[in-house]
């Protein structure tokens, strides 16, 4: 049952991604960007479990690593789908959006150990208090690898332009709907006019 709940997850993550490229405005090499962080950061996931194994903090079973169909949702969901997110949420808030989406990210991160060491689940965690805060840095890591690989390899957070608007608004001259290509450059979640 929980492989299934894995493997569930794992093709979710990925439409989880493509939703996010989608709603971000994200171009497609920011998008082909955000899926090397992902993949940086899944190879980081793993080093951390090797390590977190080796001095007895986490383990997934009698393996050094979780099995790796579970590193897909890194790839995906944590690391390309959630970096868009806080590249976007850069982009338009500036500090606060990067405070806000590294604050944030930990405590997806840190939710998912949780959901996964409940009862019989993959992953057994110490009893201390140790292991959470080291997972906790080490989604931190995580989410800041993603950003600056994209950063290395796109440039900052506003050096591209952003994809049309692909959902067609309703104008306020006679209730006339616009084709996304006639609206004007406007962002609807920049707090800049």
């Amino acid at each position: 049952m929980v492989s299934l709940i894995i493997s569930a997850a794992s093709a979710f993550s990925v439409l989880l991604l493509v939703l996010c490229a989608w709603l971000t405005r994200a171009s497609y090499w920011r998008t082909a960007a955000a899926l090397m962080g992902g993949l940086c950061a899944a190879a980081l996931r793993f080093g951390l479990d090797m390590a977190a194994y080796r001095f007895d903090w986490w383990t997934f079973g009698d393996t050094a690593y979780a099995p790796v169909i579970t590193y897909v949702p890194v790839v995906f969901w944590f690391g390309a789908g959630l970096g868009l997110v806080g590249w976007r949420m850069m982009r338009n808030w500036g500090a606060f959006g990067e405070w806000t989406f590294f604050i944030g990210f930990v405590l997806l991160g840190l939710a998912r150990d949780v959901v996964l060491a409940i009862g019989t689940g993959p992953l057994t965690i110490t009893q201390n208090g140790l292991p959470l805060a080291i997972a906790g840095a080490g989604w931190l890591v995580m989410a800041v690898l993603v950003q600056m690989v994209m950063q290395l390899l796109v440039g900052p957070v506003d050096a591209d332009a952003l994809e049309p608007e692909r959902i067609p608004q309703i104008e306020d001259d006679g209730g006339a709907v616009a084709t996304p290509a006639a609206q004007p450059e406007r962002d609807p979640f920049s707090f800049q006019h």
